[in-house]
């Protein structure tokens, strides 16, 4: 890309295409032409504010063009955006603050008042979005300045600060430049999915989350078109694609899940290619949608600081349906025992690769970047999986969630796989739960469907019995009325567990 930051590359459509629909949002549609000029704007009264590529920008923002226009201009400037959810507050709120030292805050004008509040950051440098709070700049103020010239950031500087926890629950910001981004968004998407610029891209996750980032940046690198949603709902979902005519998308696998009885009488024509990402489908729901989905449906898998790791095209005869497809070509992987030992083809490991879209680093915390690495470059994402004779990557969990039993150690997968076989039962997690007499006891927590038995737990401890060894059955189990999830729709084991210890006391 000739060194050109990701600003640039939007800008180049500007000249190419200018009256070429840019975003779409509800009923808002922006060219080309119209979005670099409001992202010039933001940029100049990002500027004159004090904001350099030094800075660390906070950004608190919902799915909208904002959001675009935000990232795009702090693109330009080549500085680091932080973006992170609405929902932030209290202690949590400040620890992401003070772990990525952000020194500008661009936020929802709730949002901006707690920060305000707690003089986490300066007034003066916060910014809000929409109304405005106590005496702060709204983003609207900082557009209407004098346009002044900007210098062109490197593409190479910190761009995305993303955050993730450690083992201790502490935030380990993730950093990624702008060279990362651009060689996820055209490497790893662009030529493996073969898109081009006629492409109408959907964003139905959130955006703070890198998947939607990737969903929004790479088509308007590409000089495509992007519809953004402003939450996920199965009726927008099929209603952005058949007004807007998507042909390709990410999404997660909560939202495939609801959406398989919908597409049963719906053809969306438009759509060439959907990527289920984040948690793995099961090969029942696969099925399911493969006989729904009239384009090519592939599934991938990957971890934060290196992007995607591997990929499969579902539609295709004769692959694995459990696996999580074949690494990218431009990825290695290998399966690592605890002394970080390569295992034989078959045997349950950590799962490590070696890529070349991975990330910087955590920021200001070289000790753990090194730990995450061995002597030969190979990243360790802390997910455990396999490999099979034909090179098929399967994923198992994390190493974290092994449950450890009597000294023996309790895939909860295994258990999920026993229990999703019962017809009746809707969801079910399995996790560890501490215990003087064996260090962890099982616990199954699930959801059942309205034709599930009266008994359910008897039928549930029955089928355990007959289908799992001893060390494997689960002591504890728990109905709920829904599995709490995050906003990737992946099911959150620690409230689970915090559930069952607020009910057993």
């Amino acid at each position: 890309m000739n060194n050109l930051n990701i600003y640039q590359l939007v800008a180049e459509h500007k000249s190419n295409t200018p009256n070429k629909v840019a975003c779409v949002y509800q009923h808002e549609t922006i060219t080309y032409t119209d979005l670099i000029d409001r992202v010039d704007l933001l940029a100049s009264g990002m500027w004159q504010l004090g904001v350099n590529d030094k800075s660390n920008v906070a950004l608190f923002c919902p799915n909208n063009i904002d959001f675009a226009l935000c990232l795009l201009a702090i693109a330009k400037i080549g500085c680091a955006v932080v973006p992170l959810p609405l929902t932030l507050k209290g202690e949590a709120l400040e620890t992401a603050l003070d772990s990525a030292q952000c020194d500008f805050l661009i936020a929802w004008p709730t949002v901006a008042k707690m920060v305000n509040a707690l003089e986490l950051i300066p007034s003066e440098r916060i910014v809000t979005i929409g109304k405005q709070a106590v005496a702060q700049l709204t983003l609207e103020q900082l557009c209407s300045q004098s346009l002044v010239d900007v210098p062109i950031g490197l593409s190479g500087n910190p761009y995305i600060l993303t955050m993730t926890s450690g083992s201790t629950g502490q935030p380990k910001p993730i950093v990624f430049t702008q060279d990362t981004k651009i060689n996820r968004a055209f490497k790893a998407t662009v030529e493996y999915y073969n898109l081009h610029n006629n492409e109408v891209v959907l964003v139905s996750t959130p955006l703070y989350h890198s998947l939607a980032q990737r969903s929004l940046l790479m088509p308007l690198m590409l000089g495509a078109t992007v519809v953004i949603l402003p939450k996920f709902t199965v009726q927008a979902w099929v209603h952005a694609i058949e007004t807007y005519q998507v042909s390709f998308l990410f999404a997660v696998s909560s939202q495939l899940k609801a959406l398989i009885e919908r597409l049963q009488d719906r053809e969306l024509q438009s759509l060439r290619c959907i990527v289920s990402s984040s948690a793995t489908l099961d090969a029942e729901d696969k099925i399911k949608l493969l006989k729904v989905l009239k384009c090519r449906f592939h599934e991938c898998y990957g971890a934060s600081e290196v992007g995607v790791i591997s990929d499969f095209d579902i539609t295709e005869v004769g692959v694995p349906l459990k696996s999580v497809g074949k690494p990218l070509p431009s990825v290695k992987v290998k399966i690592c025992s605890v002394d970080r030992e390569e295992v034989v083809c078959g045997e349950i490991g950590e799962i490590a690769c070696h890529s070349d879209t991975e990330f910087v680093g955590y920021f200001n915390q070289a000790r753990q970047t090194a730990d995450s690495y061995d002597t030969q470059g190979y990243f360790y994402t802390g997910d455990l999986g396999f490999l099979d004779e034909r090179g098929y990557l399967y994923y198992v969990g994390r190493t974290k969630e092994v449950i450890k039993s009597g000294g023996i150690n309790v895939f909860p997968s295994d258990i999920e796989l026993i229990a999703n076989q019962i017809p009746w039962l809707d969801e079910c997690a399995a996790l560890g739960v501490e215990d003087t007499q064996f260090g962890e006891v099982i616990l199954v927590a699930y959801t059942k469907k309205h034709d599930a038995p009266e008994d359910t737990q008897t039928q549930l401890k029955l089928h355990f019995l007959a289908q799992l060894t001893d060390y494997q059955q689960p002591r504890l189990l728990l109905e709920l009325d829904h599995l709490p999830k995050t906003e990737m729709g992946k099911i959150h084991k620690p409230t689970i567990k915090h559930i069952y210890h607020t009910q057993a006391y």
